[in-house]
């Protein structure tokens, strides 16, 4: 009797030990000095490290096995020298990924202990060397005296992951988004600009997130890059056209809004809605919107025809949550053939980038 009970206990310590491996939550993070620690409920079990090189970047990947993300845990707010972005988010069931997007070749140090897993950041004066080729750095270097240098501007591919947006003939609007906006960082960037994006590949974030993250970089403006689609049951060669929207609260929904600072859901101050909501950000939200779609209406029509529904009023919460001049540009309706033809064309996206940024610079003059 007392070895079946020795049995079966063994049996469920065991049992337990193995869940807990599989649900090893995240508990805290913190940087601190050069390392970026990482505390979870249980031991690590494996860590699989990775790096790749592009664009520019080295980016440093971990995964995590058996890890998992609550909805509340960040890294993205941290900042680094020589570390443009930090990240983090379940890449499956059975892995959490840690990214660092570093502008240096660090060395990828790293430490498990227990439940402790520490990444040692470069300090060294290597931290400087960037991985650009000599090429990139002349060409940065022309843009010193560029009067945009110093602007920061946080683009916002719409959609993303399990949120694919607008489709049209299986094309999905997140992918679409994507392309325009990588195209349009990429020109801005050759213009001086200072660029983030709040998305680089194929993963949900929440409203809220993607204005927290502009927030946080403290943006001089927010672009927020979205494809239409007709509505169900109408024509779908009726509708076709881009346009901007710029932050109005006329005729808003004021149940939805007041959620921004009073304490619910979203947990904003008053103060922090008041700078949202100021004359000032709708003034300058409006004279962005404008000089963007003038300038998009001047750079596409010289190749191709682009129909104008104008510029538009709207309370979208990443016009609303934005401590900065935002507008919201509908490139086009997937849900129209010859549109949906051109939005996926290399060309026309360069082009239609180009009259993004064109604008960009016409408001900053």
């Amino acid at each position: 009797m007392f070895k079946k009970l020795s049995i079966i206990l063994l049996f469920f310590i065991f049992s337990q030990t193995l869940f807990a491996q599989a649900n090893n939550y995240l508990r805290n993070t913190s940087l601190v000095n050069n390392k970026l620690i990482l505390t979870f409920k249980y031991n690590i079990d494996n860590v699989k490290p990775l790096a790749l090189e592009g664009n520019g970047l080295v980016k440093y990947i971990y995964d995590i096995k058996n890890g998992v993300l609550p909805k509340s845990k960040k890294i993205s707010h941290y900042q680094y020298k020589g570390i443009k972005t930090f990240r983090m988010g379940q890449f499956n069931k059975d892995y959490l990924r840690i990214v660092i997007e570093s502008y240096s070749r660090n060395k990828r140090n790293y430490s498990i202990v227990g439940k402790v897993l520490t990444i040692y950041l470069n300090t060294s004066s290597s931290i400087q060397q960037k991985v650009y080729p000599k090429k990139i750095i002349k060409s940065k270097k022309s843009y010193a005296k560029n009067s945009h240098n110093g602007k920061t501007i946080i683009i916002d591919p719409g959609h993303g992951g399990r949120d694919v947006g607008a489709l049209g003939k299986g094309i999905y609007e997140k992918a679409i988004t994507l392309q325009i906006s990588k195209r349009l960082r990429k020109e801005l960037q050759k213009r001086g600009y200072k660029v983030f994006m709040t998305r680089t590949y194929d993963k949900y974030m929440s409203l809220k997130d993607r204005t927290e993250y502009a927030n946080a970089r403290n943006g001089n403006m927010f672009i927020s890059i979205h494809a239409n689609a007709a509505p169900k049951g109408k024509p779908k060669k009726n509708y076709q056209g881009f346009e901007v929207f710029h932050l109005s609260l006329e005729n808003s929904d004021r149940e939805r809004n007041n959620r921004a600072y009073y304490k619910g859901k979203y947990y904003y101050s008053v103060a922090a809605y008041k700078k949202m909501t100021s004359s000032w950000k709708i003034a300058t939200s409006r004279k962005l919107a404008k000089k963007i779609s003038s300038a998009v209406l001047t750079k596409v029509r010289r190749g191709y025809t682009l129909n104008d529904k104008g510029i538009r009023r709207s309370d979208f919460w990443v016009l609303l949550a934005s401590k900065m001049p935002a507008v919201l540009i509908e490139t086009g309706y997937l849900t129209h053939d010859k549109e949906l033809q051109k939005l996926r064309s290399k060309r026309y996206q360069e082009r239609f980038s180009k009259g993004i940024a064109d604008g960009i610079d016409a408001y900053f003059k």
